[in-house]
């Protein structure tokens, strides 16, 4: 038996915190399941986005569709549970920092894609909608104060508007480098 996972699921209008219980395949696996088009997130607050510091209510168990999701925040990378890719050629995964523009919202992070970032690939192949997001930012468009990061999440790839590399000076320094660096 699995313990339910602690979340932070963003809409277009709304935010939701709770707990879903994904099982043994971890989130990415339970949110990627094609023969279900919602879950069920137990002892949910729900907020507007207009109005974040005010809770509209708190329900026992509160329904999503998937397809209205636009990203779901975690709290540590293991969460998101095994998310390989079934792809021949290469054998392990390279992380590339992205920026995204998706469903009211900004997104920076790192994807895992085998070998070089290829923008077609990514967004076409398979049949996988959340793709997992890793060192992520989260800025709500029409709403600045709304902001968030995590270690993880998982965003609704049939939401993107659009994507693009991060610049080299754009990437966030890692503890380890800014301490070197200022060695």
């Amino acid at each position: 038996m699995t313990k339910p996972i602690s979340v932070e699921i963003y809409t277009t209008s709304h935010r939701i915190l709770g707990r879903i219980d994904p099982g043994a395949s971890g989130l990415y696996g339970y949110l990627n399941i094609p023969t279900t088009n919602y879950l069920a997130v137990e002892g949910a607050h729900l907020n507007r986005l207009h109005q974040p510091g005010r809770m509209v209510a708190r329900y026992p168990t509160l329904w999503v569709v998937k397809g209205e999701i636009v990203t779901v925040l975690l709290s540590t990378r293991a969460e998101v549970g095994p998310s390989g890719m079934a792809r021949g050629g290469y054998t392990t995964t390279m992380p590339h920092w992205v920026h995204l523009v998706l469903g009211g919202y900004e997104l920076r992070g790192q994807v895992e894609t085998p070998g070089k970032f290829n923008f077609g690939t990514f967004m076409i192949e398979g049949d996988r909608i959340f793709i997992p997001l890793y060192n992520a930012e989260l800025i709500a468009i029409l709403f600045p104060d709304i902001r968030a990061s995590s270690p993880a999440m998982l965003f609704n790839r049939e939401m993107v508007d659009a994507i693009a590399p991060l610049p080299r000076e754009a990437v966030p320094r890692s503890s380890g480098e800014a301490q070197a660096a200022s060695s």
